[in-house]
């Protein structure tokens, strides 16, 4: 018996210690990130960061972390940001968000506030840490545009939805080269600006956005990435789907980089109640009220060669660095590739 108490208390002592070392390692590479944030040009800052937990779990909290890159004019800060990981599994990270975060986005700050906002990430045990499994989750999500002095800015509209589910799973890499990785996005309950949703009818809510595809990077997602910088190769959409009320829009298809490096491939797109979509694009900016009719004849004309007159199938097409949706010219298309 007292050999049994004696074992236990040494195993007891050893795990106490692989967690003070963990959680000093922890605490370390958190300093060591921020401090290489701002090396790199960027801004990098918080005013506590502290490890607890004992003994099974690394939970790290970061009071007032603020990050931003003047140069792309995009920056983060909260209140704090908490990151937890079992001691005995440190490679399955999980993460709680406050509600009150502020982007940055193009100079032009927003406001996020949310209910629940989780995440969880999941690693490849080695050296380059690269992801298996990423998956956010948020409930009574909320964006709002603000002023500098966080104030609600005149006229400006808030977004927000009731559930948010994006993930990304690792899918392995190509003999050819290039890593694939299953994409996916749900939304439920997407509020929209109230003026843009009336001027074609709609309610301002879209009940269903989905989104499934297979993305190729050109490097893995791990701890290099910041210096591989993994750009898209090519992408497989399975399904895309949005549900608008009356409208709704489905869209399959492949695009890839060609040799020039421009994005090259076929999307074939499926509107119902396609006369909605119209004025939705007026509403939006996306055409001038002018090209309207215009457009309305062309799309009349589309639809008429299938077997149903309120469906439009359009090919958003992609070739020789071009793009179009149909008949109607787009523009270039974009570069993928490194």
């Amino acid at each position: 018996m007292r050999g049994l108490v004696w074992v236990t208390a040494i195993l007891a002592m050893l795990w106490g210690g692989w967690w003070f070392a963990g959680s000093r390692g922890v605490e370390a590479a958190a300093r060591g990130w921020f401090a290489d944030m701002a090396r790199d040009g960027r801004q990098a800052g918080y005013e506590a960061l502290e490890v607890r937990g004992f003994p099974n779990r690394f939970d790290l909290t970061v009071t007032g972390p603020a990050l931003a890159d003047p140069a792309r004019g995009i920056g983060w800060r909260a209140p704090f940001a908490q990151v937890f990981a079992m001691s005995w599994k440190p490679w399955h990270v999980i993460a709680a968000l406050p509600g009150d975060q502020v982007f940055t986005v193009a100079g032009q700050e927003f406001a996020l506030d949310a209910e629940r906002l989780m995440a969880s990430l999941l690693l490849v045990p080695g050296p380059d840490l690269a992801v298996s499994e990423a998956v956010v989750e948020g409930d009574a999500l909320g964006l709002r545009p603000v002023a500098p002095d966080g104030a609600s800015l005149d006229g400006a509209t808030d977004l927000g939805a009731a559930r948010v589910v994006m993930s990304l799973r690792a899918e392995g890499a190509r003999a050819e080269g290039g890593h694939d990785y299953r994409l996916g996005l749900a939304v439920a309950e997407m509020a929209v600006d109230p003026s843009l949703a009336a001027a074609a009818g709609l309610a301002g809510i879209i009940e269903d956005v989905t989104l499934d595809a297979m993305v190729t990077l050109s490097e893995p997602l791990d701890r290099h990435a910041g210096q591989t910088t993994p750009a898209l190769r090519a992408f497989d959409l399975t399904e895309a789907r949005v549900v608008w009320g009356e409208l709704k829009l489905f869209a399959r298809g492949e695009m890839a980089a060609d040799e020039l490096g421009f994005a090259a491939g076929n999307i074939s797109v499926r509107v119902e109640n396609w006369r909605l979509l119209p004025p939705l694009l007026v509403a939006s900016g996306a055409i001038a009220p002018g090209f309207e009719p215009s457009l309305m004849r062309g799309l009349e004309i589309l639809a008429g060669q299938g077997e149903d007159p309120a469906v439009l199938v359009v090919p958003l097409v992609a070739k020789d660095g071009r793009m179009a949706f149909g008949p109607l010219p787009l523009g270039p298309a974009p570069r993928m590739g490194n």
